[in-house]
């Protein structure tokens, strides 16, 4: 089995936070792809503390009850962004003040009541992708998108991206229902639960064919992942850690190289 080389968490996040931003010419998304329990929510709060500390920044959770991963430390139940129920235009900017370093992080939380949840959830992303400038992270995209019928909504702003500053970050355990999967300017596969279609299925998000590829995908443990990006200056694939999600982040400004 060829051996990918190995490379710190603080590396590939430096490389991902040069061409990840909401600024002008940044590289717009990123799919995160793992089994349920592979850390997606512990490396989507790796994104945040490190490359997101003074962007506007909504994460949506689709599932009926709010995930515990993103249950701030020392009782602090902002620190991953304010849960709310509904955004208002300019969110961040003006209105409820938000969660995070400087008060524009929010967690848009599903419920029980599904169609509730999607009602709120496609105003929402409208005003997503009439504003703009904004790093979006879609908690569980296959339920957004399949259970919640809001699709379209994500491939619009899939599309925009880009020219709208937008920053999407889709989580996902299917690749199936992967709105806009091909427009990933840089991609994640983690732990795949031992199956061999789910490992097949991240070789193939990471360009791979090959029964070798698709067994190196199925080998990788909890926390780990491979990274891959096809922006210009690309050393290709590379695999790396996150830490165990109990770790408490210290959002450092100093650290944030991609929005200077």
């Amino acid at each position: 089995m060829t051996t990918l080389p190995a490379a710190s968490l603080e590396r590939v996040l430096l490389r991902a936070g040069s061409i990840w931003h909401t600024g002008q010419g940044g590289a717009p998304h990123m799919v995160i792809y793992g089994a349920t329990g592979s850390g997606k929510g512990t490396l989507n709060k790796e994104f945040m503390a490190r490359l997101c500390t003074a962007e506007r920044v909504l994460i949506v959770e689709p599932k009926r009850q709010a995930d515990p991963i993103y249950q701030g430390a020392d009782g602090d139940p902002w620190q991953w962004g304010r849960p709310v129920r509904e955004i208002c235009p300019q969110f961040g900017y003006r209105g409820e003040p938000g969660g995070g370093p400087h008060g524009m992080w929010y967690r848009l939380t599903g419920s029980p009541d599904r169609a509730d949840t999607a009602r709120r959830f496609g105003q929402a992303l409208e005003i997503v992708a009439n504003e703009g400038m904004v790093c979006l992270f879609l908690d569980d995209v296959k339920e957004t998108c399949k259970a919640l019928g809001l699709a379209q909504h994500v491939e619009s702003i899939m599309s925009l991206g880009r020219s709208a500053g937008i920053c999407a970050v889709l989580s996902t355990t299917e690749t199936s229902y992967v709105a806009g999967r091909s427009q990933g300017a840089m991609t994640w596969v983690g732990f795949t639960g031992g199956s061999i279609p789910a490992a097949k299925s991240g070789a193939e998000l990471l360009g791979w064919r090959g029964r070798e590829r698709q067994d190196q995908c199925g080998t990788l443990d909890r926390y780990d992942w491979i990274y891959s990006d096809g922006e210009p200056g690309s050393a290709g694939p590379v695999l790396t850690r996150t830490p165990a999600p109990a770790v408490a982040y210290e959002p450092d400004l100093a650290r944030r190289p991609a929005f200077a």
